[in-house]
This record gives C-alpha cells, structure tokens and sequence, in this order.
C-alpha cells in the first residue's frame, strides 16, 4: 500500500507524457495554419492574376497592335482590322437584336482576348451589352497541398474572377455626336421643306 501511495505522487516522466499526448496535437494545428497560409497566398496571386489580365484587356480593347502591358502601338486603328465600324459586325453587337454571328466567334475578338502572358489556365470571355462592354477573366489552379488534405476539406481547385468594363474610345464617342447633330439638322430641314412644299 505505501508503495502504491510513493509511486502516485512520484511525478517523474509526467512530462513525457503530458508532451507525448499534446504534441500531435500541436503539430497538426502547425500543418493546418501552413496549409491555410498557402491557400490563401495562392488564392490572392490568382486574383492579382485576373485582375492584372482584366485591366490589361480593357485598356487595348480599341486596338489590337498595341501592347497588352504598355499600351504602346505602331498602328492606329485604321490601319488594321478594328476600325471603327467593327463594332457593328465583329463586336458581338447583333446578337442583342437577336441576329447570330455568321461563321462563328469573331476572328478580332479572338485577337484581342488571346493578348496576354500568364502561368496559369486564363478563360476570356467578351460580353457586349446594351450599357456597355465588359471582360470577364476566370483563372483557375489546382491546390498546390497533399491530396490528403485537400480530400478532407473537399477543396482541390482555386479559382480567381474578375470583370473589366470597356470604356470606349474618343473617337467613338465623337462620330455618335456628328451623326446626332447630322440626324438634327436633317430632320429640321426635312421639316422646313415640307412645310414650304405645302405653303406652295
């Protein structure tokens, strides 16, 4: 009986065990923020990524020669294949209207959205709407973690989204005030025939 006493308040080897029950524990906290960390810094070079490639293609989309990064050219846009009237037949504009493209995706629109650099697996889409144009860039990466881990919290791919609107040219904006002034004054001529016509 004393023997059972003297060894219930000897206290030696209970630190080997106490660290030998905690220290799975505190291992698997330590991978868990780890892993946590790399999702999350993947997660925010993939929605730089988007965001970068976004901004580039809505800052070109009026010409095709120019540089995606820089914005610099040697052609205006009368000198290749977007020009002005484009926009009518290559810029996915009768699909509003309910006209189909004829003989597919635009040749110009595959240009312009194919006009980027990157490392990972980068979707473009062009949307043309009634209120404006938009670039939508979907960048997607598997998880760079065992395949334990990401089976256990169902998580095996990251993606990154981002949405640009095209603004459009001065050009653009210009020839819509001629033709607005044009539409005017003919009206006001029409009108001031017609009504000389009928004084006649």
């Amino acid at each position: 009986m004393k023997k059972l006493q003297k060894f219930r308040r000897n206290t030696s080897g209970s630190f080997t065990i106490e660290a030998s029950m905690l220290f799975p524990m505190i291992l698997i906290i330590t991978f868990l923020l780890i892993f946590f960390s790399i999702v999350i810094y993947h997660k925010a070079m993939l929605q730089f990524e988007a965001n970068r490639i976004a901004d580039e293609m809505a800052y070109t989309w009026n010409n095709s020669s120019k540089d995606a990064r820089t914005g610099e050219f040697n052609e205006y846009t009368t000198d290749n294949d977007d020009g002005l009237y484009w926009r009518i037949a290559d810029n996915h504009f009768l699909e509003q209207f309910g006209i189909p493209r004829l003989g597919g995706e635009s040749a110009l629109v595959q240009t312009k959205t194919s006009r980027f650099t990157s490392n990972y697996e980068v979707e473009v889409q062009f949307q043309n709407q009634l209120l404006g144009n938009q670039i939508e860039v979907t960048i997607q990466q598997p998880v760079p973690l065992p395949s334990g881990f990401t089976d256990v919290f169902g998580l095996s791919v990251l993606h990154g989204n981002s949405t640009r609107t095209i603004t459009e040219p001065t050009e653009l904006i210009r020839n819509t005030d001629f033709v607005v002034y044009f539409t005017e004054k003919a009206h006001s001529s029409a009108e001031k025939y017609i009504a000389r016509f009928r004084e006649d």
